[in-house]
């Protein structure tokens, strides 16, 4: 067992955790079966009944994945997740749904849930999910990098999904305008990058640098094989004995220590 917490303070904990686990659901009784599940997985634990209570949690600690009721009774789940987007636009979140609905479903997903999930939800589901949400936060996590701008400055590549990209796609290419490096990512890993002209540009200038250094170095070793010394030297240990040969290398190392 892990660790599990709500906002009552209840608190009960051992060493091993396999990641945090946020859970958000107004019914006591389905929050703290869901919550203990977990916690008996080995998952750390913070179950909350409050959308209020969610959001400064998210904002305060660190969670790898949410898992969050869509009919609440203060904010419809759909609203509470737009807003739980807005300030932590790459933590993986799963939505719990009363009954199917595929019209529901496919809203949850446009707005950049993960899955959504119909209850009851068997304990199994529950902690393959959790650990699905973990491996998806830990894979953005190695993803992210930073760069330097062609300012001179370092910048950190912000992480955005494939729906995200594509939903908010002009806030997505307005930030890479003002000069941040976007990851897309799909199915955990990061597809494509999103960058300004003059990051762009920079990075290609770079790289030319790079190969106009590597050709002139290349071009003055050419220079130097072709001086009538370098080209008798190499006629010389053409025809060289073996025993030339060696005695030669012991000569050059000798010279080198």
């Amino acid at each position: 067992m892990a660790k599990i917490a709500s906002s009552e303070g209840r608190l009960n904990t051992t060493p091993i955790s396999k990641g945090r686990v946020l859970i958000v659901d107004d019914e006591r009784q389905i929050l703290d079966s869901y919550s203990h599940s977990l916690a008996n997985a080995g998952f750390e634990v913070v179950g909350v009944s409050k959308t209020a209570e969610a959001l400064r949690r998210a904002e305060t600690d660190r969670f790898d994945v949410i898992f969050s009721d869509y009919s609440m009774l203060e904010i419809d789940g759909l609203a509470f997740l737009r807003r739980m987007r807005v300030h932590s636009p790459n933590l993986p979140i799963i939505v719990m749904l009363d009954t199917p609905d595929n019209r529901i479903s496919m809203q949850v997903i446009e707005a950049g849930a993960v899955q959504s999930l119909v209850k009851p939800i068997e304990p199994g589901v529950l902690e393959e999910v959790a650990a699905y949400g973990v491996r998806l936060t830990r894979a953005r996590q190695k993803t992210s990098a930073t760069f330097r701008s062609h300012r001179g400055e370092r910048v950190q590549a912000t992480l955005v999904t494939a729906t995200e990209a594509k939903n908010k796609f002009g806030r997505v290419l307005e930030r890479a305008i003002q000069g941040d490096v976007m990851f897309i990512t799909k199915h955990d890993g990061a597809k494509a990058v999103l960058l300004s002209v003059d990051e762009f540009n920079a990075l290609s200038r770079a790289t030319e640098v790079n190969l106009e250094t590597l050709t002139g170095e290349f071009d003055a070793l050419l220079s130097r094989m072709q001086t009538s010394k370098a080209r008798a030297g190499v006629k010389d240990a053409f025809h060289a004995s073996p025993k030339e040969l060696g005695r030669a290398a012991v000569a050059a190392a000798r010279k080198r220590g």
